[in-house]
């Protein structure tokens, strides 16, 4: 008995070892011979078709079936995008231990089938937004994020300032928050065209936005995706304006598990090129000046972000960065003097200005995200820290050539520091798939340091404190911020209702002079949109919002910055916040703009003006608050879709502003319209390039003072992917065809033409690369806390 019982026993055993032994393994693989990530894998019971078994491959596409039972099976694998392929016949035990090879190939047809069917639509206008979807469109070919942006309706990319339906204080986050680059153009030529997903033009902002400016937010949404595994992108790129310009980026990510880690170094030497020419009449004489600032600048960056899903509920991560840029500059200005009275002999100024610039700047944001309920309801907790050190100076030299005049040198030290912490904590409740609410609070704390320290030259090379310009200013400013959302969708009706309350104070002191200035502003910012369907192709909407601008923290310091003997820049520590109450009406057709009307008053707004000192012949550049701006814009829309071959879309603006308002012991009464025309067209070339050309006119703006002229321009792109897809080549030239700005200043005691020029045509070539594996995992979007404090600190 216990013999019989020892030798079932034996042949039992014998049976498990074997089926433990029995292991179908091999890679899922291009026809590269690429292994394929996340590809899926399933065993069939060839019998019965019936499933055994499935499994995903690794990052190198390997798969494992291990304890397979003896039989015949066939094996099955697919992948989005991919053909399936399958093994016909495996017969376990036989073909255990063989190494497999499925090779998956492209599936062109089906991929080219569903872009055709499921494109979405370059432009969609929502309630409280208009959205320009970069990724699902071939305008996400295009070598950065300059060229993507001068394709979004209304914006108009003039020199380095961009415009909004004829404003330029423009507000421009990265998903939802601000970025290192403070400097608009050097933002927009620092991001790859094919990293964003879509661009939103968000006029009257929700509640859960801060209330900070009065212009137009445009919120740049990265892809939101991150790849499985370990992959990585390289971008390089060189350019020729009036000087060369090279960037280079090596962006890494390794996503596995519930971590993910991703990384990017980048380094740019980019100079820009700047002329302003100045025609001034000062009583009766006249001065002529000429300034060339051929701006160079190098700069380093990294980043480095992790996000751990600690449960399926709970993520805990952080994002870092670090700059270090640098700038040595010199500013040549030419000043002629022509004197009307004929006793005295003219003058010829000659002004060198050497800035030696630089600044680094640290941020370490913490985050937490909990998901309470498959339902949508979630608590977030943000917290962010900012750390900005400046260092640099500029020495002015002057020499007058006619007379032998001796003009003291001016010296400049700017030390400073910028300290910013902020927090917030969001929820969001659902109520039903139709009403949601969210509610949250913000805190934040920037604290500025900047001390100015003035040298004028006495004796050549001897350098003496002029306690007239220098200044030692500390400004800090406290904000406290709580707001509530009602977010509804009822059958043809959507809509939002928010409201939200800030409480700042702010205190600015002087060192030197020992004086302080106190702000303490408590105010409710009411916000709401509603739209509905008018029928199946027709739909129209309204929004408000009520909001907030208040100075950047350099306008407020009281420095007097002289760019040359004649010209000067100033702070204005008695800048108060503007407040805005803006409306706008959108009619869509088949959900894209179609029709648009805006109308915006403002109150103390904010303005960059030019004063005259006639007895000195001085003029300065300054920040001040004129009491009524008010701003009407409309907008008609169309799509190129209609001719064949073409994508795009056309439109017309009509622009209005009028000031009123007391300044300089005078009434400032102006009022003008202008009118913009915009083309964007895209269209396939033979050997798949694509081609883009872009163009805008505008009859010239109001822009506080100053009157500007009719301006255009002209830009062309091509693009090619080659490499198998994973290397992408662009061209283009900015500024092909264009008019720099002209202007004119008729008011008070100011007779001034002025003239911009600025670095065009430019020529850019780029290549990018994408390395590893390209599999995609959908990610989510934050926004940091410190959005608004960060696009108050102008830097480069």
């Amino acid at each position: 008995m216990n013999l019989r019982v020892l030798c079932l026993l034996a042949t039992l055993a014998t049976h498990i070892l074997s089926l433990a032994q029995n292991k179908i393994s091999g890679q899922v693989q291009t026809p590269e011979q690429e292994g394929i990530y996340f590809a899926t894998v399933a065993l069939y019971l060839q019998s019965d078709s019936s499933l055994v078994a499935g499994t995903l491959t690794s990052e190198s596409g390997q798969f494992e079936f291990k304890g397979v039972k003896e039989g015949i099976y066939f094996l099955k694998s697919s992948m989005l995008g991919y053909s399936p392929v399958q093994i016909e016949e495996l017969t376990i035990p036989g073909d255990a231990e063989k190494p497999l090879t499925l090779t998956l190939r492209p599936e062109e047809v089906v991929l080219n089938t569903v872009d055709i069917t499921a494109r979405v639509p370059l432009l969609e206008q929502k309630a409280d937004r208009l959205v320009v979807n970069v990724a699902e469109n071939s305008t996400s070919l295009n070598g950065n994020l300059l060229e993507v942006m001068k394709k979004v309706p209304g914006v108009l990319v003039i020199g380095e300032n961009l415009t909004m339906a004829g404003q330029r204080n423009v507000t421009i986050l990265i998903n939802g928050k601000s970025t290192q680059y403070m400097d608009v153009q050097s933002l927009l030529k620092d991001l790859p065209g094919d990293n964003i997903q879509r661009v939103e033009v968000i006029h009257q902002p929700g509640a859960e936005f801060d209330a900070e400016g009065t212009g137009a937010i445009i919120n740049i949404i990265l892809k939101k995706n991150s790849l499985f595994g370990t992959n990585g992108r390289v971008n390089v790129g060189i350019a020729k304006g009036e000087d060369w310009k090279y960037t280079s980026r090596l962006s890494l990510s390794h996503y596995a598990g519930n971590l993910n880690l991703q990384g990017s170094f980048g380094y740019k030497d980019y100079p820009y090129y700047d002329e302003m020419h100045l025609f001034r009449k000062v009583g009766d004489d006249i001065y002529d000046q000429v300034s060339i600032n051929p701006y160079a600048n190098q700069s380093y960056d990294g980043s480095l972000s992790a996000d751990w899903d600690i449960t399926s509920k709970h993520r805990l991560g952080f994002a870092g960065t670090y700059r270090d840029w640098s700038s040595d500059n010199v500013i040549r200005n030419t000043t002629d003097i022509l004197f009307a009275d004929p006793e005295m002999q003219d003058l010829r100024l000659l002004t060198t200005n050497q800035k030696d610039e630089g600044y680094t700047m640290a941020t370490f944001n913490p985050y937490y995200r909990f998901d309470i309920d498959t339902s949508g309801q979630r608590l977030e907790l943000d917290m962010n820290w900012v750390r900005i050190e400046n260092e640099g100076g500029n020495t002015l030299s002057s020499i007058e050539v006619n007379q032998g005049a001796f003009f003291p040198g001016q010296r400049y030290l700017q030390p400073g520091t910028t300290d910013i912490f902020t927090s917030k904590l969001d929820y969001t409740h659902p109520f039903s798939d139709q009403v949601s609410l969210q509610i949250g609070g913000k805190y934040s704390d920037a604290r500025l340091d900047n001390n100015l320290m003035a040298s004028q030259e006495g004796e050549p090379g001897q350098w003496e404190n002029n306690p007239l310009q220098s200044n030692h200013f500390i400004f800090d400013e406290t904000i406290y911020a709580g707001y509530s959302k009602l977010n509804f969708n009822l059958g043809k009706w959507s809509g939002n209702l928010g409201l939200r309350y800030e409480d700042s104070y702010s205190e600015g002191y002087s060192v030197t002079l020992d004086s302080t200035l106190t702000r303490d502003i408590t105010q409710f910012f009411p916000s709401a949109s509603l739209s509905r369907e008018l029928t199946k192709v027709l739909g129209a909407s309204i929004a408000y919002s009520y909001r907030i601008d208040r100075p950047d923290y350099e306008s407020l310091n009281p420095f007097v910055f002289f760019l040359d003997p004649f010209t000067f820049e100033r702070g204005n520590p008695s800048l108060t916040p503007a407040f805005t109450h803006s409306m706008k009406f959108n009619l869509t057709y088949e959900k894209q703009p179609f029709f648009n009307v805006e109308f915006k008053d403002t109150k103390d707004a904010m303005v960059q003006v030019t004063e005259q000192n006639d007895e000195t012949g001085a003029a300065n550049l300054t920040v001040v608050n004129l009491e009524n701006f008010r701003n009407f814009n409309t907008g008609l829309f169309f799509p190129l879709s209609f001719i064949k071959g073409l994508s795009g879309y056309g439109g017309f603006m009509a622009n209005y502003v009028e000031y009123n308002s007391e300044y300089l012991d005078d009434s400032f009464i102006r009022s003008k319209w202008d009118y913009s025309a915009f083309l964007q067209a895209e269209v396939m070339l033979p050997g798949e390039i694509n081609s883009t050309v872009t163009g805008w006119y505008n009859s010239g703006p109001q822009e506080g003072i100053i009157n500007v002229s009719w301006l255009y321009g002209v830009d062309v792109g091509f693009s090619k992917e080659i490499l198998k897809g994973k290397g992408k080549v662009s061209f283009g030239i900015q500024n092909l065809l264009n008019r720099f700005m002209y202007g004119e200043i008729r008011y008070a005691n100011m007779y001034t033409d002025l003239f911009s020029r600025w670095d065009g045509p430019q020529y850019n070539l780029q290549f990018s690369y994408k390395f590893g594996n390209q599999h995609y995992k959908s990610r989510e979007a934050r926004r940091s806390s410190a959005a608004e404090e960060l696009d108050r600190v102008n830097k480069d």
